[in-house]
């Protein structure tokens, strides 16, 4: 599995974890997303991935951010 694979999976995962959370189906995020039914199932199912602005959309409709963290400080170009 691909490092890209293996990021989209776990970020999947977390949009999943905190829709059961917040009781909502997948239906009423594509909604509050305004994507087209049946998206975040695919999304979620692993048949389609989301794109980056997607994912935001995705973050936002379930009250979450999507944080960047430094793993290596001493990268430098």
């Amino acid at each position: 599995m691909s490092f890209d694979d293996l990021f989209t999976e776990q970020l999947i995962a977390q949009f999943a974890k905190r829709r059961y959370e917040l009781g909502l189906t997948q239906v009423q995020v594509d909604e509050r997303i305004g994507v087209a039914t049946g998206l975040v199932a695919k999304w979620e199912s692993g048949n389609r991935k989301p794109t980056l602005f997607n994912a935001h959309c995705w973050a936002e409709a379930l009250g979450c951010n999507i944080k960047l963290e430094a793993y290596d400080d001493n990268l430098r170009y």
